[in-house]
């Protein structure tokens, strides 16, 4: 116990240590060298509630973008889309899909960027008529538990950018692990996105915005759930930033979120959530300040199908417990019957109640007692 406690304080100082690096640190601001930058675009309104910290966390359809691993804690399919209305009119959207097979889960789910049709014109000025823009990509996840306590996962990812005529097309991986170290409710997680080849759009190509991704999540209070997490970024041409959340469940209904990104391209940094459960389905909704462009607002929905799957080990466990309840009853209503007769003087009939008791818990130390009771009271009647 003492030694779990140690690793806990240890890891905790090492995380508040770096978070205090990074935020004294002064960040240069450096020219993006990447496309497709809609790939850094988090998804679903509960992360960024959470200050995009929740890689160690990601328990629901969104990991297949935080962390794939995370997908093996999903015990039910689950459906998922993502609406977020970005600034002038511009549209991010998710949606997903994701099924549990055995030790395993496979997903599928599509990201979307556009904003509608844009007004053309040539180099003199005159109207060209509309162009159509958008991102895409289309993401096929795998996740399977490794060895106990250990998950990995990956994505698979065919993405594509069109501007009017012109498209270019990309594919790309994901990997990534998640670890229940045991330690408490502490996990540790990596992700590394977009590993995948260069993209070429007209003349111009570039490399895929390539992202190493550290989180810890620390879950407090097992009945009234508190969770705390922490991620760092490194894009493979920025400074590393970092994110901090945090989202209690003060009722087994609703959760309140909030988090901060400390990112240098981002100036208001704190945001705010709520999450809404009620049987399968799941609501969340994020707001994300930004005083240059504008309040952003995030909604998300989630539907789970079907009954969870029980671990066998878990199934058995359940078993027991139920059998356990069950006992308890037959033996409380067997006391009962037992002081009845006692007290009618039928200590024939007590003393059967008794036995029955017996036979199910010999150590019954009060049937034991009333059993002698009705033997020594029988005799003295005889």
């Amino acid at each position: 116990m003492k030694n779990r406690k140690r690793a806990m304080k240890k890891i905790i100082i090492l995380s508040l240590i770096l978070v205090l690096f990074l935020l004294g640190q002064r960040y240069p601001t450096v020219a993006s060298t990447t496309g497709l930058d809609f790939l850094k675009i988090g998804i679903g309104a509960r992360p960024l509630a959470m200050g995009e910290a929740y890689a160690a966390l990601a328990d629901d359809i969104s990991a297949v973008y935080w962390n794939p691993a995370g997908l093996v804690q999903l015990e039910q399919p689950q459906v998922g889309f993502t609406y977020n209305r970005w600034f002038e009119d511009i549209g991010y959207h998710f949606f997903g899909y994701s099924h549990p097979i055995d030790d395993s889960v496979l997903a599928f789910s599509i990201y979307y960027l556009g904003g509608g049709d844009i007004d053309g014109s040539d180099d003199a000025g005159v109207p060209t008529g509309d162009i159509s823009a958008y991102d895409l990509a289309l993401a096929f996840s795998y996740s399977r538990k490794l060895i106990k306590g250990l998950s990995g996962g990956m994505n698979f990812k065919f993405i594509r950018e069109k501007l009017d005529d012109e498209a270019a097309n990309a594919i790309a991986i994901d990997l990534a692990a998640l670890y229940k170290t045991g330690v408490d409710n502490l996990n540790v997680a990596i992700n590394i996105q977009n590993i995948g080849t260069r993209i070429k759009f007209i003349r111009e190509s570039a490399s895929l915005p390539l992202n190493f991704r550290f989180g810890l999540a620390y879950r407090l209070f097992p009945t009234n759930p508190l969770t705390l997490t922490l991620d760092f970024d490194k894009l493979n041409n920025e400074t590393i930033y970092a994110g901090l959340g945090a989202e209690s469940w003060i009722t087994d209904y609703i959760a309140v979120r909030i988090g901060g990104k400390f990112d240098p391209d981002v100036k208001d940094r704190i945001r705010f959530g709520l999450g809404l459960k009620r049987k399968n389905l799941v609501l969340d909704y994020a707001y994300t300040p930004h005083k240059t462009l504008g309040d952003t607002h995030q909604f998300s929905i989630g539907l789970y199908f079907g009954k969870p799957e029980v671990e066998p080990e878990k199934e058995k466990v359940m078993i027991e417990k139920e059998e356990e309840a069950k006992i308890a009853s037959l033996i409380a209503s067997l006391h009962e019957e037992g002081m009845a007769y006692l007290e009618q003087k039928q200590y024939i009939r007590a003393i059967g109640k008794f036995s029955e008791i017996l036979l199910l818990d010999p150590e019954d130390k009060q049937a034991i007692s009333m059993m002698k009771e009705a033997n020594r009271l029988l005799l003295e009647e005889r």
